[in-house]
């Protein structure tokens, strides 16, 4: 649980948060990649002079990906630097997107939300095992980094004759 108690934090004016995103935590389900092992993150939160909350700090970890060319996993690093910035809705301008909402009289913030979305937006969508990977042929389904493929010309789908022939002119 990364749960940050704003008593505390008023008490000491800077409150480190540590904790562990476990494989089984429902954070991360329905997401386009796995991790198989727990991401640990480190959050340290402090009150800025206006009233604000500003919590910095990473989130550490590994997942796994299927490269979207051949189909091959691809494991990555994953070190998310994040900011967050909370303010009381009085400071706050209509406009802003980038500052999340205080609200009055609330004692602690769970902070698994918004570290979901950052590392959800630090993850590429889109995997690839090496830079030049020839993928998948569209013939058979060979992988084309391993081997060579045998489909003759003359075994493709006739629906796209049409466009080979422009090809050719």
């Amino acid at each position: 649980m990364l749960k940050l108690d704003l008593f505390d934090l008023e008490r000491r004016q800077t409150l480190r948060v540590e904790g562990r995103v476990e494989v089984d935590d429902d954070l991360l389900e329905g997401l386009p990649f796995v991790y198989e092992e727990p991401f640990v993150v480190v959050l340290n939160a402090t009150w800025a002079g206006s009233g604000e909350l500003v919590v910095r700090g990473g989130v550490v970890g590994t997942v796994s990906q299927d490269c979207r060319r051949c189909l091959d996993r691809v494991e990555r690093q994953v070190d998310v630097d994040i900011t967050l910035l909370f303010a009381p809705s009085d400071l706050l301008e209509e406009d802003d997107t980038e500052t999340y909402r205080l609200e009055m009289g609330v004692r602690e913030i769970d902070l698994e939300p918004y570290v979901r979305d950052e590392v959800i937006l630090a993850i590429p969508a889109f995997a690839e095992c090496r830079v030049g990977c020839r993928g998948l042929c569209a013939g058979c389904g060979e992988n084309l980094n391993e081997t060579e493929c045998m489909c003759s010309p003359g075994g493709m789908d006739p629906r796209w004759d049409a466009l080979r022939a422009l090809e050719n002119k």
